[in-house]
């Protein structure tokens, strides 16, 4: 893949300093090489690839370069230039090892991989792709241009969105984990509400969702979800959340807007977390939270021995304090 260094600024709205070169491709800042682009986000990415000849460097500040694009936003620009120069390309057309019930509905260009099943009355909107061994239970509905990557398996009745991204190895509508313990027994909680993905959804590799008790479980606009993430019944996901790996959300969590929950977070049942809220990898979270705040409570890693000395003194707190 080659171009030129001006067809890129005008791309991506800058303005090119020096050399129109052309150009290779793109790398990294880590691995840096001659006759391609290098996005520096920062004065120390810069300075990694400053000495690298015949390089064309979006920077957001001028700098000493044979040729470099000045941009306002460099992580956007790079974003944009992804998206324009590695653009993902997508089959169409019915497999004939695909399974497709006869009363479902299939838009415009659609792609329906080997193996994968169509439950009866599902709609697949335009452009909707469904890659080899996804499962995709009946009275389902899928919005225009949603992907959903090998392996995706959908229960019945389930909505998802449009533009949205979903793979391999995700559940979408499991039952949710409800019980009643009774003197006779454990007794199940049938599920029989559904899930509601909506617009520009992302959701990683291995992320489960469970379906609701009786109303829906909500992913909100926008909403970015990473790999193994848990999601349980009855939880509303406001908009344009972002939910990082091995997050753990108990039954009927409620977030608002730009929620960011970093690794590992777990949060008890009924939690309803604010707007703008940002709470720390590990840190559990056991009651409502108010918006526009950070939280986290969590002990990063230190020495071991150092801790079992720590551990010592905290046991002995309560003895201290009724001294």
């Amino acid at each position: 893949m080659n171009f030129k260094a001006s067809e890129v600024a005008k791309l991506l709205g800058g303005e090119l300093f020096g050399k129109d070169l052309e150009l290779r491709g793109i790398s990294s800042i880590q691995k840096p090489k001659e006759g391609t682009i290098i996005f520096c986000q920062s004065l120390k990415d810069f300075e990694r690839v400053k000495d690298k000849k015949d390089t064309t460097l979006v920077v957001s500040q001028k700098v000493e370069h044979e040729s470099y694009i000045l941009v306002q936003d460099v992580k956007l620009s790079l974003a944009r230039f992804l998206d324009f120069y590695f653009k993902e390309e997508h089959p169409s057309g019915i497999s004939p090892k695909a399974y497709v019930e006869e009363s479902s509905v299939l838009g415009k260009d659609v792609y329906v991989g080997p193996f994968a099943y169509i439950g009866k009355h599902v709609v697949l909107e335009d452009g909707v792709k469904i890659y080899p061994f996804c499962y995709i239970g009946d009275y389902t509905h899928i919005g225009e241009g949603s992907i959903l990557f090998s392996g995706v398996k959908v229960y019945p009745k389930s909505v998802i969105g449009k533009r949205v991204r979903i793979h391999s190895g995700v559940v979408i509508g499991s039952d949710g984990f409800g019980y009643y313990q009774s003197k006779e027994g454990i007794f199940k909680l049938n599920h029989v509400g559904n899930v509601v993905i909506e617009d520009d959804v992302e959701i990683g590799a291995n992320t489960t969702i469970d379906r609701a008790l009786i109303d829906s479980t909500i992913v909100g606009k926008g909403t970015k979800i990473d790999n193994l993430v848990m999601i349980a019944h009855n939880c509303e996901i406001g908009e344009r959340n972002i939910i990082v790996s091995q997050v753990g959300l108990s039954g009927s969590v409620k977030t608002g807007k730009n929620v960011v929950l970093a690794g590992q977070v777990g949060v008890a049942d009924h939690v309803n977390i604010g707007d703008n809220v940002q709470v720390a990898a590990k840190s559990g979270v056991s009651k409502d939270l108010e918006p526009n705040k950070i939280y986290g409570a969590n002990i990063p890693a230190i020495e071991w021995s150092k801790w079992k000395r720590i551990y010592v003194y905290l046991l002995k707190l309560p003895e201290l304090f009724r001294k």
